[in-house]
């Protein structure tokens, strides 16, 4: 009978090891990594610039182009092919408003749609452009660039007399230069301004009066303002003594003008 009991208790811890090394073995093997399908997005066309647009040229059809894009990830305000599947076509013609990049998503609101020419078409309503001659030395030593915020310095005889010297004052100030010479904002050959050329400005129609006259009574510089006194609301008064100059036979003479 001892025998049997020993060979049963035997055979007991002979399971019982086998079945510990086996649990042992299963809880060490590392688990099997689970492989989640990507849920399948489909692509929307996107217009696109098949080539880089410099600031107020006019489009061809073949600058521009259709290229998938995520749906879901397009971005705002982008023409889609599904809701204009003409629009290569009909934006032809159109004139960029700011530099396009090839391969970046077309937006209409940074197209020009008209018959009229490129500074005519980016001018704001109620607002002129006139061309002013100046020099290297009277432009911040030829640093400015189209964009810039400037203050106009009237030079002039004293008395309308050399000889009794010679006076200036600011009659403008916080103007925006729109073009050097033929170089507008945002051109990426964009450069400072070279000697004896023009720097176009941005006036209203009384500033546009006050800035001719002044060209005939003197010499008008350009001063540079800093980008913190550029803010479209900042100060843009005309200042100083202002400029006399004659209409309809009644002389008058500009002095604070919004």
């Amino acid at each position: 009978m001892k025998i049997a009991r020993f060979a049963i208790l035997g055979v007991a811890l002979g399971a019982g090891l086998l079945a510990a090394r086996l649990v042992i073995s299963n809880s060490s093997a590392p688990p099997e990594a689970v492989v989640a399908e990507a849920p399948v997005t489909g692509v929307e066309q996107v217009l696109v610039a098949s080539r880089d647009v410099k600031l107020g040229s006019q489009l061809a059809a073949s600058d521009l182009t259709w290229a998938e894009w995520p749906k879901g990830s397009t971005p705002a305000g982008s023409i889609l092919r599904s809701q204009q599947p003409d629009a290569a076509v009909s934006l032809s013609g159109r004139i960029a408003r700011a530099p396009l990049y090839s391969g970046e998503p077309l937006r209409e609101e940074r197209l020009i749609s008209t018959d009229r020419g490129f500074m005519a078409a980016i001018l704001p309503k109620g607002r002129r452009a006139i061309a002013v001659p100046v020099e290297a030395v009277t432009t911040a030593g030829g640093f400015i660039l189209p964009g810039d915020k400037v203050d106009l310095i009237l030079t002039r005889a004293r008395n309308g007399r050399s000889g009794d010297g010679f006076t200036s004052e600011t009659i403008l100030a916080n103007v925006r230069v729109l073009a050097i010479d033929t170089t507008t904002a945002g051109e990426q050959d964009e450069k400072a301004l070279p000697p004896g050329r023009t720097a176009t400005l941005e006036l209203s129609p009384e500033q546009t009066e006050v800035v001719a006259q002044a060209q005939q009574v003197g010499t008008i510089s350009l001063s540079l303002r800093s980008a913190a006194d550029s803010a479209d609301d900042a100060d843009d008064n005309f200042v100083g003594g202002g400029v006399n100059f004659v209409k309809y036979g009644l002389t008058s003479q500009a002095s604070t003008l919004k």
